[in-house]
């Protein structure tokens, strides 16, 4: 997926936003404004969305020093999502489909993205989202085929708290297949976005193998990937993509890839043909 001039003033406020989660002055805040904007007019719209926030991020980090600024963001996700955990496993066991019921949960968890937000959603609000959720795009059918049928699945994770909600997936699809299971998480901190810390921390260690991605950008990209991860990705036979940064950047990939996100801003609405807020179980074309 494309960028489009809407995606520059987003990445300028979003560069703002994190240079205050870095705690940086308003002498700082300000350089950071005016340094992005300087390089606002070289991003190539050629590009993914999440191939030039890299650049931005990078440059935020350099100018603040700060190389985590939601470290305690992210702390307080897994800690929220942690605390839910019995209650979704709990509403899962006792779903008619217990593995769509952890789609859904895995989808809506995906709004725990300081990305495109400001502050987290109240836990009960996720359950309550989780359970009534309704897919816009439902290639349920063929993700379960696929998760029923694949030897080596790779899971690509998105946020930090989010990754609860993954563990609950996994487990799920761990009870309808033999599959072993990668799940590859961000190489460094960027964002909100899950390092090895987080999925450790949760327990996913336990379910697959954790790997990284080997980049610093805000989603999987293939180009930027060292040899052996990007053999990993081309080898497995299923891919779950999760959030909206993972399929910017892989929605042109010719691969078995299912894309599990909310649509959370205007520029990927448009390309998925959705509301913003529409929660998408999508089969690659």
């Amino acid at each position: 997926m494309k960028a489009e001039l809407d995606c520059l003033p987003c990445m300028l406020r979003r560069a703002l936003q994190t240079a205050r989660a870095a705690g940086a002055d308003g002498s700082i805040q300000r350089q950071v404004v005016y340094s992005v904007a300087q390089i606002l007019p070289e991003l190539p719209l050629s590009s993914s969305p999440p191939e030039l926030s890299q650049r931005v991020y990078r440059l935020v980090a350099q100018i603040t020093g700060n190389h985590d600024p939601y470290l305690k963001e992210k702390q307080e996700a897994n800690r929220i999502a942690m605390k839910l955990y019995p209650q979704i496993k709990r509403a899962v066991a006792e779903a008619q489909d217990p593995l769509l019921a952890a789609c859904k949960f895995a989808i809506a968890g995906n709004i725990l993205d300081l990305g495109s937000q400001s502050q987290y959603p109240h836990p009960e609000t996720l359950l309550e989202t989780a359970l009534g959720l309704d897919l816009v795009i439902n290639d349920y059918a063929d993700f379960r085929t696929s998760a029923e049928r694949a030897k080596l699945i790779l899971y690509l994770a998105d946020n930090a708290g989010e990754v609860v909600f993954d563990r609950v997936l996994i487990e799920q699809i761990l009870q309808i297949s033999e599959a072993e299971i990668y799940f590859m998480v961000r190489e460094k901190p960027i964002i909100n976005d899950a390092t090895r810390e987080d999925a450790q921390l949760v327990g996913l260690n336990k379910l697959a193998q954790i790997v990284t991605t080997g980049s610093d950008a805000p989603a999987f990209l293939p180009s930027e990937c060292p040899p052996e991860v990007l053999k990993l990705y081309r080898s497995a036979e299923l891919v779950i993509s999760k959030g909206q940064g993972n399929f910017e950047a892989l929605s042109e990939e010719r691969k078995n890839i299912f894309f599990l996100l909310r649509a959370k801003c205007p520029v990927a609405a448009r390309f998925l043909g959705v509301d913003i807020g529409a929660a998408i179980l999508k089969k690659q074309e």
